[in-house]
């Protein structure tokens, strides 16, 4: 074979070798790029609040950055005479519940009051929606409890399990 049709044929495979490898290249950083912008949903206000406690009020709420992320900032107060145990803020998405709060419930000692009589604290909650966002549920420190039934109904269950980590251990 001819010296010429020998250097043509290396430089047509090292050509396809390249081109397979740049385009191979480019996909995988274009995929990422989608990827990573179908995952994150930017919000231009807050959701609706609703509020189910009568003796919790939210005296501010507004959508802050952390980092890469987008999250609900609450400023809660205790109106009442007693102090919060536990405190529950949940957003349904997808018949999924994502939720935050705070919980004074250990295993191994009495519960810790998380917010109490006049006192004010500041509770995030990140992977928002659009969907409505509620302060669903509270326990006070007298054995009182008010709040949405759904939201009560999963703070108990996350007290008894919280109490019960410890004695499963003994």
């Amino acid at each position: 074979m001819p010296k010429y049709v020998k250097s043509v044929i290396l430089i047509a495979v090292g050509v396809c070798i390249g081109l397979a490898l740049w385009f191979g290249f480019l996909k995988r950083v274009q995929g990422a790029a989608q990827e990573k912008s179908k995952r994150k949903v930017v919000l231009s206000k807050l959701p609706p609040i609703k509020n189910c406690l009568e003796h919790v009020k939210i005296t501010k709420a507004e959508l802050v950055m952390q980092g890469d992320a987008q999250v609900a900032s609450f400023e809660l107060e205790n109106q009442a005479y007693v102090g919060v145990l536990s405190l529950s803020i949940e957003q349904v998405v997808d018949k999924h519940k994502n939720s935050t709060g705070l919980t004074g419930f250990t295993p191994d000692k009495p519960p810790v009051v998380v917010l109490a009589p006049g006192q004010r604290t500041v509770v995030t909650m990140g992977n928002l929606s659009n969907n409505p966002i509620r302060v669903g549920a509270a326990m006070f420190s007298d054995g009182t409890e008010e709040g949405c039934n759904s939201s009560l109904k999963e703070l108990r269950e996350s007290k008894e399990s919280e109490t019960k980590k410890g004695t499963s251990q003994k």
